[in-house]
């Protein structure tokens, strides 16, 4: 009896700290690198010393493990501070992933949701809290101002107003009100639209279509492939309706292309105001004039690139950059091209076994549709603004961690039958 008590509390405590760590990540993490990259990296490692065997149950992440033995050099003179850096950014995505596939053994979907909610929620206030205190008001009519003054948030209150709109079913056992289910939208759905991220939109967009694709065809079978047109040919109309208009938003998404890609630079304005692409454009000179070996395998963790034309900031002048936006340039200099291809590799494994443990289980559609719609987010975060080595996109990578978690063990429970 009293073995069975310790077991008890120690169940509990685990579920504390998972509790804990998601609740530091999701509130207090933007910002934040000692929580958004410490928390999951300590965590995981609790998890994993208190079973090693585990360990054999995550060999979908030996793709991005090989990122950390790739990127590795011994003797080239890279300064220690960006050699540290480098192997943070890339063991961010590994422990987050495996920080969500504990919290699967520890807590139901519908509870993760709940949490995901709430703690969400609990951010978005803290955000409007800190535009009240800049502005003195919350209400604040260019959304401008509190992007460049507050910051671009993270994207837990995308993946909670995702989850009340299309995943209400696994949250109806807690049995609360309608009015606090819309007053939980209409507060992240407000941080939202402050955070005035291209990013996150295109994110919001990754989850709500394939999610909805989902809901209308398990609802409403063949006639819902039409509804879902309908929807994708009014969603399409708004966003063209949107980019028509001149405010800062819709002159951000018209200019994202040329921000993001153009390769050609005629004085220091084009490059201040084309700055991600000049990264880009830095990083791929540098990458072409490397040597097979720095092709195939990078230069490895540490590098940073020459810009020809410095960033000048009040008291700072930079020449060389260790990371950047684009986060396949940032593969493909500290990792060559068998990086890019293990990232790919990895991205492409979770589909297929999300895929494979979901096979023939309609029960299951709505979690591979998150996993699926989680892949797609944190690649296209990756190739913006280098999310998937970012703790901005460390809520994505644990949604995906639990996610393939519950799937995997769906599928073992079945083979059990």
């Amino acid at each position: 009896m009293n073995n069975e008590k310790i077991l008890f509390l120690l169940g509990k405590i685990d579920y504390l700290i998972l509790v804990l760590g998601l609740f530091l990540i999701v509130v207090l993490g933007y910002r934040n690198q000692l929580i958004s990259f410490g928390v999951p990296l300590v965590v995981s490692a609790y998890f994993i010393g208190k079973n090693l065997l585990v360990l054999k149950d995550l060999k979908v992440l030996i793709p991005l493990s090989l990122l950390l033995v790739i990127g590795t050099r011994i003797g080239k003179g890279y300064f220690l501070i960006n050699i540290l850096r480098d192997y943070a950014y890339f063991l961010s995505p590994i422990t987050a992933f495996i920080m969500g596939y504990f919290m699967q053994k520890y807590m139901s979907l519908s509870k993760f949701m709940l949490l995901i909610v709430f703690f969400g929620t609990l951010y978005s206030l803290i955000y409007f809290l800190q535009i009240t205190f800049i502005f003195d008001t919350l209400f604040v009519a260019d959304a401008e101002d509190t992007r460049y003054s507050v910051g671009t948030g993270l994207p837990a209150p995308i993946l909670a107003l995702v989850f009340i709109v299309l995943g209400k079913k696994y949250l109806k056992e807690f049995k609360i009100s309608s009015l606090y289910w819309f007053l939980f939208v209409l507060v992240n759905l407000l941080a939202f639209y402050y955070f005035a991220s291209r990013v996150y939109y295109l994110t919001l967009l990754l989850y709500f279509i394939p999610l909805l694709y989902n809901w209308l065809i398990r609802k409403y079978k063949k006639i819902g492939v039409y509804m879902f047109g309908m929807v994708i040919m009014i969603i399409v109309t708004v966003i063209v309706i949107l980019l028509s208009g001149d405010n800062f938003l819709a002159e951000k998404m018209r200019n994202s292309l040329t921000e993001m890609f153009i390769q050609s630079f005629d004085d220091y304005d084009s490059v201040i105001h084309n700055w991600r692409a000049y990264e880009l454009f830095e990083a791929i000179k540098a990458f072409m004039n490397g040597g097979l070996l720095d092709k195939f395998l990078g230069y490895g963790f540490g590098k940073t690139i020459y810009l020809e034309f410095e960033l000048i900031m009040p008291l700072l002048t930079i020449s060389e950059i260790p990371i950047f936006h684009n986060g396949f340039a940032y593969l493909l200099i500290k990792t060559g091209l068998l990086g890019l291809v293990l990232e790919l590799f990895f991205s492409a494994f979770l589909f297929y076994k999300g895929y494979i443990y979901s096979k023939g289980r309609d029960d299951l559609k709505f979690q591979f549709y998150i996993l699926v719609s989680s892949i797609l987010s944190f690649n296209f975060s990756l190739l913006v603004v280098n999310g998937f080595f970012s703790g901005e996109s460390c809520c994505l990578l644990i949604l995906s961690g639990f996610i393939y978690s519950l799937l995997k063990d769906e599928n073992q429970k079945e083979m059990l039958l």
